[in-house]
């Protein structure tokens, strides 16, 4: 597994990169959510979620929800003063997350979004404090993320992503630096 710096100087931030791949988890993520013919094939496959959860009938008014909301969420990942306080960003995945807060599966959204809830979603392995390892990310139209088949692959990502840094010995930022300069 490759990790790379998203914001370079800085060892806050990190995304999974799979080698055969050009660009990092987190720089795919914003790439389709900027691309409106993924977003309409998307968005025209999964209709009825989009009806049903978020009360949306027109493809149209969900690509431009999605730009808008692409771009807000990226400024509060990507941009300072907003890059050092990510924990107030991402949030436990799930109640089993809460116990511990070194390497839980994290996820954030833009949480003050207006209209309607964000269905964006960030994934991340969280190290310590302000100090997170994106995994990936989805555009969420249901409640559970077993739900949709789309959402299950980042949730394995996410796992995969935690069970291979405690195969290294990764506990927190230093042993996740050290692991990276290894290779």
């Amino acid at each position: 597994m490759e990790f790379v710096r998203v914001i370079k100087g800085y060892d806050h931030l990190w995304a999974v990169k799979a080698p055969d791949k050009e660009s990092d988890e987190l720089t795919s993520l914003f790439e389709r959510w900027n691309d409106a013919d993924y977003l309409f094939q998307f968005f025209k496959d999964n209709i009825d979620d989009l009806k049903s959860y978020f009360k949306i009938e027109k493809i149209s008014q969900a690509i431009r929800d999605t730009f808008e909301d692409s771009d807000a969420l990226e400024e509060l990942i990507l941009t300072f003063p907003y890059t050092e306080e990510l924990d107030t960003l991402f949030k436990p995945l799930d109640v089993t997350d809460t116990k511990s807060m070194e390497l839980t599966r994290q996820k954030a959204r833009n949480w003050e979004r207006e209209r309607h809830d964000s269905w964006l979603r960030v994934y991340a392995i969280r190290l310590e404090p302000n100090v997170y390892v994106v995994t990936g990310g989805a555009i969420k139209l249901t409640r559970a993320m077993q739900d949709k088949e789309h959402t299950m692959i980042e949730l394995n990502k996410l796992n995969r992503c935690k069970e291979y840094l405690i195969r290294n010995g990764v506990f927190d930022k230093d042993s996740f630096v050290d692991l990276n300069m290894e290779k």
